[in-house]
């Protein structure tokens, strides 16, 4: 199954280890370094979604977002994203996973989740990958999905 990805990072190295890595796995990546961009995409991949093609749901199977980004945090990303398409699965990829969820506290669900930096690319490949999703243990704060590498993963 290729998954097709959306990704806001704003250090363009970052984002360009994402984008290589997960296109090694076979997977459709689009990736922006600046936030207002990237939500015009989604806007863009929504309406061909609904009127050329038809269909409803989720333009991408998952979107993935900064928190710390100029003009527009990951936050105000998601929120905008959620009105659109409520069903749109988000993860955050960040290092600021409390103000995340203090922020996001009015969107507990199983569309929404945190990966706290640093983490591997395969730490991220596995949270992805098909039928992973759905699967992962809830935290106890604001019972939203939270995770965290453990350190003695890196190399």
């Amino acid at each position: 199954m290729i998954l097709n990805i959306l990704i806001a990072e704003d250090n363009k190295f970052t984002a360009m280890q994402y984008k290589k890595y997960l296109e090694s796995k076979g997977y459709k990546v689009t990736v922006f370094t600046e936030s207002v961009k990237c939500l015009e995409k989604f806007k863009s991949e929504l309406r061909y979604k609904k009127i050329v093609l038809k269909e409803d749901g989720a333009p991408y199977d998952y979107v993935l977002l900064d928190h710390d980004m100029p003009k527009m945090t990951g936050s105000e990303i998601a929120t905008k994203i959620r009105k659109l398409s409520v069903k749109q699965k988000i993860i955050f990829l960040s290092a600021y996973g409390q103000s995340i969820i203090e922020s996001q506290e009015s969107r507990q669900d199983e569309f929404l989740q945190i990966i706290q930096k640093p983490f591997s690319l395969e730490f991220l490949y596995e949270k992805i990958k098909p039928k992973s999703f759905t699967t992962l243990a809830r935290s106890q704060v604001n019972d939203m999905l939270t995770i965290t590498q453990s350190s003695e993963t890196f190399r």
